[in-house]
């Protein structure tokens, strides 16, 4: 069975807006490449997106010995880590800043393909992870002297998901 590691097969776009990606288990490759923002270079590796725990309900029978746990609600999380950009010669930021894609309450889409070069562009039955989240305020650091500039995205879920999504 062939394996490979990760590095640079991961492609990581956010696509903005409340109703920009209109089937969570079928995107179009239009749909992405024409309106998502690249965040693969931009973002650090400790970042953290995925399904999490589902919630549960215990109930069980008179006559079961042992209990029983079903799930109810499924659950997922989001939490990015962008370097933030500034322009070397005028320190400001620039275009592909994180705080320019990123706002309170912005609503979007975190769309994830693993295995191809991440150079590749999305294409139809491309399998991605797609997620509806909110974005909380962007929390800026600096100053630590613990690396380079980052901002910290809190993703807050919208209540739809799919893990193997295959792409229009």
């Amino acid at each position: 069975m062939p394996r490979f590691v990760d590095q640079g097969k991961t492609k990581l776009m956010w696509v903005p807006g409340d109703t920009t990606i209109t089937n969570v288990s079928a995107p179009t490759a239009a749909q992405i490449n024409t309106t998502g923002i690249d965040l693969t270079c931009l973002m650090v590796s400790t970042y953290e997106v995925m399904p999490d725990a589902s919630d549960t309900t215990n109930e069980r029978a008179v006559c079961e010995t042992a209990n029983v746990v079903a799930p109810t609600i499924q659950n997922y999380k989001g939490n990015l880590v962008l370097f933030r950009q500034f322009d070397d010669v005028t320190f400001v930021p620039e275009t592909d800043d994180a705080l320019n894609y990123f706002t309170y309450s912005a609503l979007g889409w975190f769309v994830r393909r693993i295995g191809k070069p991440y150079t590749t562009a999305f294409a139809a039955t491309d399998i991605v992870e797609v997620y509806k989240f909110m974005s909380d305020t962007p929390q800026p650091n600096g100053g630590t002297g613990e690396g380079y500039l980052k901002v910290t995205v809190p993703l807050l879920p919208q209540g739809t998901f799919d893990i193997k999504a295959v792409v229009a």
